[in-house]
């Protein structure tokens, strides 16, 4: 997908994740519905890790050169994350954790600017953690796999407070 079309739907995706939760009130942040891992709030929290990941997986690309790339987190980020999106967010937690969103997703754009447009649909083999095998990842793949976790959330997000307000009306 060209780049420019590309970068709108990530933010259009951004916009409608935002919106799902936009209607979420402070008491709802910490609901967790039986078999979930993630509380209403911990969306956002989740969303975040999943950024700061894939910026550093651009970050990389644009300066590999087109050889194989092995990418791993810090230790015990990932894990931090999935507590923290477990346990959802406080009422005071809420707008810094949107702050971060927002930062971390003009981050990722700006990575995806500087990334060269002969390079933007190039496939670089990366191993990602501790996988066997490199997976083919051009700019392209990221955005459009950020912007499609976005929209996973959405329903989601939608779906956990219409379950949190139910439950509240019983």
């Amino acid at each position: 997908m060209e780049r420019g079309t590309a970068l709108a739907e990530f933010d259009r995706a951004r916009d409608g994740f935002l919106d799902a939760l936009r209607p979420a009130p402070d008491e709802s942040l910490t609901y967790l519905r039986e078999g979930d891992i993630y509380a209403i709030g911990g969306l956002v929290v989740h969303c975040n890790w999943v950024l700061r990941h894939y910026r550093r997986v651009l970050g990389a690309l644009a300066s590999g050169g087109g050889a194989e790339l092995h990418l791993t987190d810090p230790e015990g980020e990932q894990e931090e994350a999935n507590r923290r999106a477990l346990a959802g967010l406080t009422a005071g937690e809420r707008s810094p954790e949107l702050a971060e969103l927002e930062t971390l997703h003009d981050e990722v754009r700006h990575a995806a600017l500087a990334a060269a447009r002969d390079s933007w649909e190039r496939k670089t083999p990366v191993v990602y953690g501790a996988a066997a095998e490199a997976y083919p990842t051009s700019p392209d793949d990221v955005v459009g796999w950020l912007r499609d976790h976005y929209q996973e959330h959405v329903p989601h997000a939608t779906e956990l407070l219409a379950e949190w307000q139910s439950s509240r009306d019983r």
